[in-house]
């Protein structure tokens, strides 16, 4: 089960780790491949002024479980001054289980890391108190050197849990120790809780598998509707492509 184009194996990618270990642990739940249009799993473009021409990548990869997950995919870039991993669960709506998150940036001056288990009902109606303790214990672990970005606005804010992981940083020799360690536990931990639970819960009343597919839905149409990455990707492979990629495969229903 290994992405199509294999830079994004190589450790001269920034999330090289992080993919492996992705794939290797949905591997161990017997998830199968989704296909990918070929237009969107692989694409190689140009960005930059005529005198400075830079190359960039980009990488989409999927899988569905016959039971437990509707649809999971990562998206790869690689290039000189962009290095993105974005990640997204979309549990079946059988199961009363928040999404799982991962969005990994890596952007010329900075890095924005986003992590966590993102809520599609309200956060009372997902989350019991031992799964919300745990996770922000395991926040609150990974911010102890992870230093928290600025607070997020309310509208997006609803959108996740109160064990959100949520950094930005300079792009420096400091931070690509803490990418490369605490961020990375930290990411291990929240997908080996996520898979536990995903696979360990009982089937949902047929009342609340509509709120979840409501609660999905809204979900997904608020992040094709405000993606924040729109505009760096309309920069790299131009406004079409990235407009197609959001519809089609990053936030399908």
């Amino acid at each position: 089960m290994l992405i199509q184009n294999t830079i994004f194996y190589r450790t001269d990618w920034r999330w090289h780790n992080f993919l492996k270990y992705l794939t290797n642990n949905l591997s161990k739940y017997n998830c199968l491949e989704k296909i990918i249009p070929s237009e969107y799993s692989y694409k190689d473009s140009t960005y930059g002024s005529k005198k400075s021409k830079k190359n960039v990548n980009l990488s989409t990869w999927g899988v569905t479980h016959k039971k437990r997950i509707k649809f999971a995919r990562a998206v790869c870039i690689n290039s000189p001054n962009y290095s993105v991993l974005n990640f997204l669960i979309i549990p079946n709506t059988i199961y009363n289980v928040p999404f799982f998150g991962v969005d990994f940036v890596s952007l010329p001056n900075s890095h924005l890391l986003v992590l966590d288990f993102q809520p599609s009902l309200k956060i009372q109606n997902q989350y019991n108190n031992g799964l919300l303790e745990k996770l922000i214990k395991l926040k609150n672990h990974c911010h102890s050197s992870l230093p928290l970005a600025e607070k997020m606005s309310a509208d997006v804010a609803r959108f996740f849990s109160p064990g959100v992981i949520w950094s930005k940083l300079p792009k420096e020799e400091r931070s690509d120790f803490l990418i490369a360690n605490q961020l990375y536990t930290a990411f291990k931990e929240y997908l080996d809780l996520y898979l536990e639970i995903l696979f360990e819960s009982k089937e949902a009343s047929i009342e609340l598998q509509k709120e979840l597919i409501n609660g999905q839905n809204n979900y997904l149409q608020f992040r094709r509707d405000n993606d924040p990455a729109r505009p760096m990707l309309s920069s790299l492979f131009g406004k079409e492509f990235t407009e197609s990629l959001i519809k089609e495969v990053l936030f399908t229903t």
